[in-house]
């Protein structure tokens, strides 16, 4: 069952990602953004001004953006206006972990049965995870993410394997940005 605060939920959120990442014009993006930056789309009440056109407009990659609900929890954590530097540090982290929580609790309905020990080990990180999101923007920075990371990818990997995929040697899996 989906976790409703590992959903996206662009209404309840001051449009983050819209501000905090950067972006460089390609085929995903028509222009450059810097981080921290409003995106030049993004209106005052915090809704983009071409969300309806998004693709044709040249900006493909924020159509298919998820943040897994880590911009409706650093908005409710940080406001809409005041401490909007903290705000998007802490969004910048909690994205990351976010998608970990999303990708390792749909590993946990995944796990075979005749992996009970393996869900577990999901479980206890799930709940490692969980104890981060709430942290202050200071707390989240001093955070050793890497780590946190290499041990969820090690999980995951784990699951695939359990249910009988195979990776090619010398291709690692994709580093979260």
């Amino acid at each position: 069952m989906p976790r409703h605060d590992l959903v996206p939920d662009c209404g309840s959120c001051a449009a983050v990602c819209c501000v905090a990442p950067s972006f460089e014009a390609s085929e995903d993006f028509a222009f450059d953004k810097p981080a921290g930056v409003r995106c030049r789309n993004l209106r005052a009440d915090c809704r983009c001004a071409i969300h309806d056109e998004l693709p044709v407009r040249g900006f493909v990659g924020c159509s298919v953006y998820g943040c897994h609900g880590a911009g409706q929890r650093v908005t409710r954590a940080y406001g809409t206006q005041d401490a909007e530097h903290e705000r998007n540090d802490a969004f910048m982290i909690l994205r990351v972990v976010h998608e970990l929580l999303w990708l390792l609790t749909q590993a946990i309905e995944l796990c075979p049965d005749t992996h009970p020990e393996l869900a577990a080990e999901i479980a206890s990180q799930v709940e490692v995870l969980d104890a981060i999101a709430p942290r202050p923007a200071a707390g989240l920075r001093a955070l050793a993410l890497h780590q946190h990371e290499a041990a969820s990818r090690a999980l995951l990997r784990r699951v695939g394997d359990a249910l009988g995929g195979r990776r090619r040697p010398g291709r690692p899996l994709p580093v979260l940005q």
